[in-house]
């Protein structure tokens, strides 16, 4: 051998060396579970065998094992590609060191057929109570099924053995599962029990549509899960949300074949935990028996709650039940479906579902009689019926040549209606929209509402009156400012903040728990009172300007107008729909207004020109436009921002729009110069300087209370209601008037008055009919041209 090539061999030899070396430190790094390393651990190092039929169980097992006991902070666990059979494995942690615990599955995975293997109710792969857990990896988990549906008889046998889930996870946190399939699972393929931050996303489930009890996703006793992304064809749910359950969001799911999404069922148990805060968004149905069904067990043994559901954006493709309520849910033979579910609905929100139903039934909202559903809104709900053809019409045709609509059925609710509604709503009521009370409810429930809107019915017929009659004394008696009659209504406020504050002590605590209907944010809430405010400041100063020029009495017939414009106004942003007592009563009461403004009479008692006349009777018909675009936008506030319809919530805007309303009037009367002005007028008031001060502070304490009584009963009611009790208000102060102030009471007066009385009457006598309709609501759909809103 040469020299060079004797050099060359060494050089070779030592080369071999070095990277044999370093080959076994990064082996020894990585095994020793270095914390600042990632632990590869391969489930084939362990006698794993991949492509053919030996159970690898144990090889699982223990890879499992070196993983989760590693003190490595991070590691994964590899099962590579091919196709490994498997029993029940059950990978438990806490892994004490891991903080990071990927699982990549990359292979074919296929569950034993042997049921005697399994524990009834337990999973294929069982992950429990680890923190910090990723699945993923493109893997797919075959539960083989199709041998053990017919064992899936726990219908008709109460005794049977529940079939395993294919994946199930028991008390895990913060747990990310992504870029899995799961098919043929014997029972659930996925199911969360006791799980916090769950987050799945692109999984791909599927098996036969005629496969029982295969649902998708189930979910029970968790928080804070999100699931996107994702396709499922199963045999029934696609994602089931059981008990005690909150913060759940499903979005950008393709459902179908299968049951669609449902909450339920619940009330099954005794003891279940509530449902609160679910959110199922952009989803799509593709012919699934239901669309969004929430289903509670009849004769349920226990009391509890599910409230707070949104179900948004979802389109229906053949779908058989689109939207659907069941709460006689009764599978079984030994269930009784004649005693209600004790289980109470209630926020629930639908919007935006839009696509074609296989049924003539497309919206169902069947309640319990014991527990009747309670604040429930449809918004923008197009389905129509699908082509028995398939054909690209959307509508079957009739043996007369139209198109046959779909329809509602209801039973114990109260359902508002939002914007376009096809199939049309169950009823027609048109006022009460915002009242939670139902003719199924205790008594006892209808009578505190009845007191309530009593109080509220007291406050407006008397404190409007005497806080009007208080602002025409003080221009009677030597006062004119108008911005301090337009403050009047305003400045008083703060007497409200210390009611407020001790309201707020006699009510429960509010629940911690946020979700997708919390409050409005801070930027919301400063935009409604600051837009509400500047509307109120607006109508004071026409409000003030026409007490100042026309009589008390004048000026207030004609500002009985405001129920006019509160409908014309409720038309366009409530979608308030006119009947023939709505429209008499609107009619009345603008002629009761009209009368005055040709009466001449009443302009000579005034002591003010013709064009000053003129001036405050335009001005009092712009604040009765005012007002009446104000209570319109308030109860679209009440529907669309304030969530929580609570006392509480009427006090707030009360007060803050107050606020912001005095804030601007005090600028205009600083920017004015009138404030210099006041003490001389204190001085020189007929009355004296004390009679001054009290009936400006009079003047203010009635006006908030009057307004805490108006938006009670837009709050109550609605805002057209509201207006007509203030409407029959204002006819009491020409009586007054001609008492206090000697003004005349002409012809023209009086038969104003007698249809401004007549028109309120009229249009409480359709509030009547809206309630006694409400009590008589049954399963029968009310036929309309399926444009109805709210």
């Amino acid at each position: 051998m040469s020299i060079v090539e004797m050099k060359f061999t060494i050089f070779h030899y030592l080369r071999v060396l070095f990277f044999f070396f370093m080959a076994l430190s990064s082996y020894s790094f990585v095994v020793r579970g270095d914390k600042s390393s990632v632990l590869i651990v391969d489930v084939r190092s362990f006698g794993a065998r991949a492509n053919d039929h030996r159970d690898n169980t144990k090889a699982f097992v223990a890879a499992w094992d070196m993983a989760c006991k590693s003190s490595s902070s991070s590691v994964d666990l590899i099962i590579p590609r091919g196709e490994f059979h498997v029993g029940p494995i059950r990978f438990s942690g806490p892994c004490t060191n891991v903080t990071h615990l990927t699982v990549r599955v990359k292979g074919h995975l296929k569950a034993s057929t042997d049921l005697s293997k399994y524990r009834s109710g337990g999973g294929w792969i069982e992950f429990g109570w680890i923190n910090g857990l990723t699945l993923t990896g493109g893997g797919t988990f075959d539960g083989q099924g199709a041998l053990a549906w017919p064992f899936n008889n726990c219908i008709t046998d109460s005794h049977c053995k529940l079939l395993p889930t294919s994946l199930k996870f028991v008390g895990m946190n913060r747990t990310i599962v992504r870029r899995i399939s799961s098919v043929n699972s014997k029972f659930f393929h996925m199911a969360l029990v006791q799980c916090r931050d769950f987050k799945g996303t692109r999984l791909n489930i599927t098996a036969p549509s005629d496969s029982p009890n295969t649902d998708g996703i189930h979910i029970e006793r968790s928080s804070n899960v999100y699931f996107s992304r994702s396709h499922i064809a199963t045999g029934d749910d696609c994602v089931s949300i059981g008990q005690g359950n909150s913060q759940i969001t499903i979005t950008s799911i393709k459902c179908g074949p299968g049951h669609g999404i449902s909450v339920g069922s619940l009330g099954r148990y005794p003891n279940e935990k509530d449902v609160k805060g679910l959110v199922v968004r952009d989803c799509k149905m593709s012919g699934t028996t239901n669309g969004i069904r929430i289903k509670t067990w009849a004769d349920s043994p226990g009391l509890s709650e599910a409230t707070n559901m949104t179900f948004q954006n979802i389109i229906m493709s053949n779908v058989t039940n689109p939207i659907i309520i069941d709460q006689s849910y009764c599978p079984f033979s030994s269930c009784s479906s004649n005693v209600p579910s004790k289980v109470k609905l209630s926020e629930i929100y639908f919007k935006n579902i839009r696509g074609s139903s296989s049924s003539k039934v497309a919206v169902q909202l069947h309640c319990s009689e014991g527990m009747p559903c309670k604040k429930v809104y449809l918004e923008n709900v197009h389905l129509y019926l699908a082509s028995s053809s398939g054909g690209g019409s959307g509508k079957q045709q009739s043996s007369n040549g139209g198109n046959e609509a779909v329809s509602s059925s209801c039973r114990y609710v109260r359902a508002n209606y939002i914007g376009t509604q096809s199939p049309p709503p169950c009823d027609q009521n048109l006022e009460a929209n915002l009242i939670e009370a139902t003719s199924s409810e205790p008594q006892t429930k209808n009578y505190k509402r009845w007191i309530r809107l009593s109080i509220y019915v007291f406050f407006v017929l008397f404190f409007q009156p005497l806080a009007t009659i208080l602002g025409r004394l003080y221009y009677e008696n030597g006062g004119e400012s108008t911005y301090v009659v337009t403050l009047l209504p305003l400045i008083g406020f703060p007497v409200l903040i210390l009611f407020n504050f001790f309201s707020q002590l006699r009510q429960q605590p509010k629940s911690t728990d946020t979700n997708f209907n919390q409050s409005p944010s801070f930027t919301t809430l400063v935009s409604v009172y600051m837009c509400t405010g500047l509307l109120l400041s607006a109508y004071a100063y026409l409000y003030a300007i026409g007490l100042l020029y026309l009589p008390v009495s004048t000026f207030s017939l004609i500002l009985a107008s405001q129920l006019a414009f509160t409908a014309f106004f409720s038309y366009f942003l409530n979608s308030q729909k006119f009947t023939p007592f709505i429209v008499n009563s609107l009619f009345l009461l603008t002629v009761s207004s009209a009368l005055l403004v040709v009466d001449t009479e009443s302009q000579d008692t005034t002591n003010v020109s013709r064009v000053q006349y003129v001036i405050g009777f335009i001005c009092t018909l712009g604040a009765s436009a005012g007002i009446g675009l104000l209570l319109s936008l308030i109860q679209l506030l009440f529907r669309k921002v304030f969530k929580e319809h609570t006392s509480s919530v009427v006090m707030d805007l009360t007060i803050y729009q107050s606020l912001v309303a005095s804030c601007v009037v005090l600028i205009g009367l600083f920017a004015s110069g009138e404030w210099r002005t006041l003490p001389s007028e204190m001085r020189n008031y007929k009355l004296g300087q004390v009679s001054y001060v009290v009936t400006l502070v009079s003047a203010a304490i009635s006006w908030q209370v009057y307004t805490v009584g108006l938006v009670g009963l837009i709050f109550e009611s609605s805002s057209v209601f509201s207006n007509s009790i203030t409407a029959v208000g204002l006819p009491i102060v020409p009586v007054i008037a001609v008492i206090v102030f000697h003004d005349k009471m002409e012809a023209s007066k009086i038969f104003s008055i007698v249809l401004a009385i007549w028109g309120f009457v009229s249009f409480v006598y359709q509030h009547y009919l809206d309630e006694k309709k409400l009590k008589t609501c049954n399963t029968d759909p009310v036929e309309n041209d399926g444009t109805q809103t709210w």
